[in-house]
């Protein structure tokens, strides 16, 4: 869909996490057996059992794997614009958008429970506010790469002495947003007509934003803990699933090892320095080759669709 972007996750590693939240949280509520907890019904849940805590709660999860595999896919194709925000300002505002549709959806389904012979009391879980809210802003912010045209006739038709009372072809021009869009519309009509309020709630927030309207749009997630949380997760993040992690824990274990071994005096040291530069010279081999084949089942399987994704 964007040949003109880089594939993968590269600089897009707050949308690799919110991919990874989006589908792990689904699988531990459905295994666990939990996913009533996050659906939301105005009544009983809010005024008749008083349970606000589903208000905090109701955009973590997706109820049904249709709807986590479209949003991941619309998730993933929306990393753009990360790449042109930043991770730390992409990232700030997911969370505005959090706090802000979070209740502003609820909000609305009581307003349009005014509306004569409107019965609707369900609001779908899952996160699709918070996708909308991204959604608008790459509708205002991401050009298009190529544009297209659908028409009606035949590519060999041309006009001749009829032509004066021929009907003109109709004729579509679309871009290549198109494709986004067609999977934001089947997650938004997922489940009629919550998720639809779901979609416009985040789409509304995302144009306040876009029009720098929306109230704290300059916050910004702390420097410092920015900073903390990219040193220890994001690391941890990006390299999920490549066994990078594994080596580098031996690695660790290994250098606390040599430096235990090294204070022992110097004669056990020398000996250690020559023994760390016969094992350097002859045993790269044998330790990638270990490391290779320590790579779990589970590696495997991400390495075949890591170029993809």
């Amino acid at each position: 869909m964007f040949a003109a972007t880089p594939p993968g996750f590269k600089n897009a590693p707050i949308s690799k996490l919110f991919i990874t939240i989006t589908v792990t949280a689904s699988i531990v509520s459905s295994i666990a057996g939990i996913k009533h907890y996050f659906f939301l019904q105005l009544v009983p849940h809010i005024w008749g059992w008083g349970q606000w805590w589903r208000l905090i709660v109701w955009e973590f999860v997706y109820l049904n794997e249709s709807e986590v595999l479209f949003a991941s896919l619309l998730i993933y194709n929306l990393r753009v614009i990360e790449r042109m925000l930043g991770s730390r300002k992409y990232a700030s505002m997911l969370i505005l958008s959090y706090v802000f549709t979070f209740l502003l959806a609820p909000c609305i389904l009581i307003l349009l429970k005014i509306v004569p012979s409107y019965s609707a009391n369900y609001l779908p879980p899952g996160p699709t506010p918070i996708i909308f809210t991204a959604l608008a802003l790459y509708h205002d912010m991401i050009p298009s790469v190529y544009k297209f045209r659908i028409s009606s006739a035949a590519p060999s038709e041309e006009s001749t002495d009829s032509s004066s009372t021929a009907t003109p072809p109709h004729t579509i021009t679309l871009s290549d947003k198109i494709f986004v869009y067609i999977l934001s519309v089947q997650v938004a009509i997922a489940q009629m007509p919550g998720s639809l309020i779901c979609a416009f709630t985040g789409w509304f927030v995302g144009v306040l934003w876009t029009r720098e309207v929306l109230p704290g749009r300059n916050w910004r997630i702390p420097e410092w803990w920015w900073e903390r949380t990219r040193a220890r997760g994001m690391a941890s993040l990006s390299t999920f699933g490549t066994g990078q992690v594994t080596r580098a824990g031996r690695m660790q274990a290994l250098a606390g090892a040599v430096n235990v071994g090294g204070g022992g005096g110097g004669g056990g040291e020398g000996e250690g320095e020559g023994e760390g530069e016969g094992e350097g010279g002859g045993q790269t081999g044998p330790a990638n080759t270990a490391e290779t084949q320590g790579r779990g089942f589970g590696s495997q399987i991400l390495d075949t669709f890591r170029g993809n994704f």
